[in-house]
C-alpha cells in the first residue's frame, strides 16, 4: 500500500503541472451513493477523481478513478451458530465523453457516454465451530457507461455538477450505478 502510494503521490507531482497549463481543462471530485443490483436495500458510499479536458464548445473528454465501496451481506444461524459472510467491492477506471447542452447562462445539461473498466473483489467466509472456510475471487470487466446530469457554474473556476451514470455489470447477473455529487474546478 506504501508503494502505491508513493508512486501516485509521485506521479501526480510530475503530472499536475503539465496538465495545469492545458486550457480548457478541469479537475472534478465527488462522492455518491453506488448501487450494487445484487444488493438493493444498500447504497455504499463511492467517491470519484477524474480529469477533463474541452475536446469542442460542448464537447469534453475525460477519464477518471471510481471507488464503488463495499457492499454486502451476513447470515448467521443461532441454531448451529454457523455465520456467512460476503462482501463485494469494485474500483473502475473510465473514459468518456461528456456533452453540454445550455439551459440557461450557469446550467446546462449534460450527457455522458464512454466505456468503464471494472476491477471487482470478491470475499466470501464460512464458519462452524472449529471449521472456517475463505474464498477470494477478483474479476475484470470492461463496459460501455451512459449517464446524464445537471452542470452549474458558480464562478469562472468552479462549478458543481449532479450526475446519475449507469456502469453496466460489473460480474454477471451485478449492475453498477451511481447517483453523486461533485465540485468542479478549472484551469
Amino acid at each position: 500500500m506504501c508503494k502505491k502510494f508513493i508512486s501516485i503521490l509521485l506521479g501526480g507531482v510530475i503530472l499536475f503541472p503539465i496538465a495545469s497549463y492545458a486550457e480548457d481543462s478541469y479537475l472534478k471530485i465527488g462522492v455518491g451513493g453506488s448501487t450494487y443490483s445484487g444488493f438493493p436495500n444498500q447504497t455504499p458510499t463511492a467517491g470519484y477523481i477524474a480529469y477533463g479536458r474541452t475536446i469542442a464548445p460542448n464537447l469534453s473528454g475525460e477519464i477518471g478513478y471510481i471507488d464503488f465501496g463495499t457492499s454486502g451481506a451476513k447470515l448467521s444461524n443461532p441454531d448451529d451458530g454457523s455465520v456467512s459472510t460476503f462482501q463485494f467491492r469494485t474500483r473502475s477506471i473510465y473514459l468518456a465523453g461528456i456533452s453540454d447542452v445550455p439551459i440557461t447562462s450557469s446550467v446546462s445539461f449534460q450527457g455522458k457516454l464512454g466505456m468503464v473498466m471494472h476491477r471487482s473483489n470478491e470475499n466470501f467466509n464460512f464458519k462452524l465451530d472449529g471449521f472456517s472456510f475463505r474464498e477470494d475471487s477478483t474479476y475484470r470487466k470492461t463496459q460501455a457507461l451512459v449517464g446524464a446530469g445537471l452542470k452549474a457554474q458558480f464562478s469562472k473556476e468552479i462549478s458543481g455538477v449532479v450526475e446519475y451514470t449507469y456502469f453496466g455489470k460489473a460480474v454477471d447477473g451485478m449492475a453498477l450505478s451511481l447517483l453523486s455529487a461533485g465540485l468542479l474546478y478549472h484551469f
